[in-house]
């Protein structure tokens, strides 16, 4: 199937939300990147008692368990898994299965009127940046930048994870994100028992200001690969939040940089009305003072509010993000930053 032409423009007037999860709701999982046959039996169960314990239902994608050389399926099957879940009225929402690096070789595959036709929750993150916000330019659903259902496999650490789910998924008040207490970038899913948590310090800012605006963002390295296609949402105006996965202290610095570089020099990028910025691993060696040497380099950031150190991305706990909604931040000197999420 070939993909849809319509296109809806995504202002602060038109972004759709889809209805919030209840209990009793059915959460379908679907493999956008990587196959759900790489998930252990055991985290796969772990996840779906979670789920039915947030008084959810858990179904699997046709194809979701279909497993090529690259750990995925063809394109086809993503798709086709895609389509039918947002078609399918006893679903309420999707889940993907976990990140890899293919989910944008399934955009040019997808009727977007079904999902437009079908307004649905979907949340994931990592290499689903790709597709979340895909969706959400060309039909201006509200998208989820937050936990993969295999996140949810985790037996330790998944309370603020887990909360931010109910605040953000399965409620309409505004929602203040606050740090999680303590936060880890640990292999949890290689050993379940032996964690390292560190105590998290909250989020500072590097540049001062107030603003608002739409959210769009995820993944720096993901989003990325959007620029110049016909899936990129617009940044006109838009409140960016974007956040780094494990690169090594090797390469770290230069990538970020030239990263962000890509995105801001797309077109309306100097529009962007601020910059909120996940935690960094450990392993990137990535600090402050770096930090505020790339971000005080970009021409399209100056007189901005730029702040770091939220629970989003490649660490955990995490929060989930609306890709498409309305949020406010203020960064004033000598006062903790302020996201608030508008949330419907």
């Amino acid at each position: 199937m070939t993909a849809s032409m319509f296109v809806k423009k995504s202002t602060a007037d038109d972004y759709v939300f889809a209805p919030k999860l209840q209990a009793g709701d059915n959460v379908r999982v679907v493999a956008a990147s990587r196959s759900l046959s790489i998930i252990s039996e055991e985290n796969q169960s772990i996840a779906r008692r979670r789920f039915e314990e947030l008084g959810l239902t858990v179904s699997y994608a046709k194809f979701a368990s279909k497993i090529d050389d690259r750990n995925s399926l063809p394109a086809e099957q993503r798709v086709a898994d895609l389509e039918a879940a947002f078609a399918d009225p006893a679903v309420k929402a999707l889940f993907t299965v976990i990140g890899g690096y293919n989910s944008i070789n399934m955009l040019d595959k997808i009727n977007f009127d079904i999902i437009a036709s079908n307004p649905k929750i979907i949340c994931g993150y990592s290499d689903v940046t790709v597709l979340l916000n895909a969706i959400h330019a060309r039909t201006g659903l509200v998208t989820y930048y937050g936990p993969h259902f295999s996140t949810l496999g985790m037996l330790k650490g998944l309370e603020y994870t887990l909360e931010h789910i109910r605040s953000v998924l399965m409620q309409d008040e505004p929602v203040k994100i606050t740090p999680s207490p303590e936060w880890s970038d640990d292999t949890w899913f290689l050993n379940q028992e032996q964690r390292e948590f560190l105590p998290n310090p909250g989020p500072v800012v590097l540049q001062e200001g107030e603003t608002e605006g739409i959210l769009v963002g995820g993944n720096i390295n993901a989003f990325r690969l959007l620029n110049g296609t016909a899936f990129a949402p617009t940044l006109k105006d838009k409140l960016l939040f974007l956040e780094n996965d494990g690169l090594d202290k090797e390469t770290t610095y230069q990538e970020f940089d030239r990263r962000l570089d890509s995105i801001l020099l797309q077109p309306h990028g100097h529009t962007v009305k601020g910059l909120i910025i996940g935690r960094f691993k450990r392993i990137s060696q990535m600090d402050l003072a770096k930090l505020n040497t790339i971000i005080s380099s970009k021409a399209a950031l100056r007189g901005k509010p730029v702040v770091y150190g939220y629970d989003f991305g490649h660490t955990n706990p995490m929060i989930t993000v609306p890709i498409g909604g309305w949020a406010s931040l203020s960064a004033l000197a000598n006062q903790p930053p302020s996201w608030v999420l508008r949330n419907h």
